[in-house]
């Protein structure tokens, strides 16, 4: 379908929910858990990895690097809203048409390490972005997520590090620049395919 006509149908069937507008839904769902700002205001240049471990915990990736080694810390809050249509027909309602859009507050916070294990630089970042919208026919007691997010709820690379040398082409074929296999740097969940060191993975 083409993109306009999807922005239409998007359009066409917003309209219709302000016509008869049966609720309205929020959802909420946390992933990861950045270091507060509190607790990263402890590091500082030149303290040993230990101390950062034992300072905010495991980190949600971690990479070597030419001299040394980074830690990121990474999480999101995704909020849905939604606006339910339950038409008043007797079967029929009992089912309510659910329209969602979505949005993703993502917070980073990196480290790189010398070869001694030593910090170097570190840095947080917070962002504010847009994740889709999604529609869906739903019972009307229930209250579940009609927005596509499973992009950003992957499980962590770490957990796939066993296996990151037995990949399916063309991504066994980019072995060398895989952002998985914690040798080749650090990306944020959700980057696509098709841009940066993955580019010879995009099918």
């Amino acid at each position: 379908m083409a993109r306009t006509s999807v922005r239409q149908l998007h359009v066409t069937v917003l309209v219709l929910m302000l016509g008869a507008l049966s609720g309205c839904t929020s959802i909420t769902k946390h992933i990861g858990a950045s270091p507060s700002p509190s607790v990263t205001e402890q590091i500082g240049v030149d303290m040993h990895y230990h101390q950062v471990l034992d300072t905010l915990g495991p980190p949600t990736r971690i990479s070597a690097l030419p001299d040394g080694f980074a830690f990121e810390y990474e999480s999101f809050r995704i909020d849905e809203r939604q606006l339910g249509l339950s038409p008043n027909v007797k079967f029929l309602r009992w089912f309510k048409l659910a329209y969602g859009t979505a949005r993703v507050a993502r917070e980073t916070y990196t480290l790189v390490f010398d070869s001694n294990g030593l910090v170097k630089a570190f840095g947080n970042a917070r962002e504010d972005q847009d994740a889709g919208k999604g529609l869906a026919f739903q019972f009307i007691v229930t209250v579940t997520q009609v927005v596509d997010t499973r992009y950003l709820d992957e499980w962590p690379g770490q957990h796939a590090w066993g296996v990151s040398m037995l990949q399916p082409l063309p991504v066994a074929l980019n072995r060398e620049q895989s952002l998985d296999s914690g040798e080749h740097g650090i990306e944020q969940r959700g980057t696509p395919t098709s841009s940066g060191q993955r580019t010879l993975e995009w099918r």
